[in-house]
């Protein structure tokens, strides 16, 4: 079944007391992204609203697996109060995927893209409604939006934007130094006259260390010497 990409323009959320949140994007189609429509034009130069509404508790679906729809509104009016053709979409989501969408929302960050699979599946890759068709260009896709003005939605999917470090920028470079330094051993951090001085300071104790050794040891060698020589004087008497 064909799918059609979109990107938002703008986002604001709704919030009612006693209803449900809905989230209300003006959209229009995603670059790249062509749609032939029965009624004259394309899909690409219009514009259009995706409400999404979120869907609370575990509803079950009217047929099992519609989860909204794409509708086709004509222009209406006259002179300055006459409204363009435009497109409308709407969406009932799990409260779940909601409170992401909700999050990504408030932090003013919107979803670079979003695809729609519409259209009631006849064979594969087609659908009734929209569907592939050739032209001289290739394959396109078209709307018999004459006949199917609204069509089921199927599916849908979309890409939240998340914020990682620029690890070439200098702020990165100079948080991550100073993380570094942070978990490094105070030994570790130690300049090199410190290192130097340390090592001084050792040698000179081992220097120290070593000769008391060695006049302990020559103590302990006479005071020997001495009892044996009074044991032998003790023997001869």
């Amino acid at each position: 079944m064909p799918v059609v990409g979109f990107r938002p323009a703008k986002v604001r959320l709704v919030i009612e007391q006693t209803k449900e949140s809905v989230v209300v994007m003006r959209v229009v189609t995603a670059p790249g992204e062509s749609v032939e429509l029965a009624s004259g034009g394309r899909l690409e130069r219009l514009s259009g609203v995706l409400r999404i509404r979120e869907q609370k508790g575990e509803r079950a679906r009217k047929d099992g697996r519609t989860i909204g729809s794409l509708a086709f509104v004509e222009a209406s009016g006259q002179g300055e109060d006459r409204s363009p053709r435009k497109f409308q979409i709407d969406l009932a989501m799990n409260e779940k995927k909601f409170e992401a969408l909700l999050n990504v929302a408030l932090s003013n960050r919107l979803p670079s893209k979003f695809y729609v699979q519409a259209g009631e599946r006849e064979s594969p890759g087609q659908a009734r409604g929209i569907a592939y068709v050739l032209r001289e260009r290739g394959r396109v896709k078209r709307w018999d939006n004459r006949n199917f003005p609204t069509l089921p939605v199927t599916n849908f999917s979309m890409i939240l934007p998340i914020v990682v470090p620029d690890y070439e920028s200098e702020d990165y470079e100079r948080y991550d130094r100073e993380q570094d330094e942070e978990d490094l051993p105070l030994e570790s951090g130690a300049r090199g006259d410190q290192i130097a001085e340390l090592a001084d300071e050792l040698a000179v104790f081992q220097g120290e260390t070593k000769n008391t050794l060695t006049a302990i040891i020559s103590v302990v060698a006479v005071i020997g010497v001495l009892l044996l020589l009074i044991n032998l004087v003790l023997l001869i008497r």
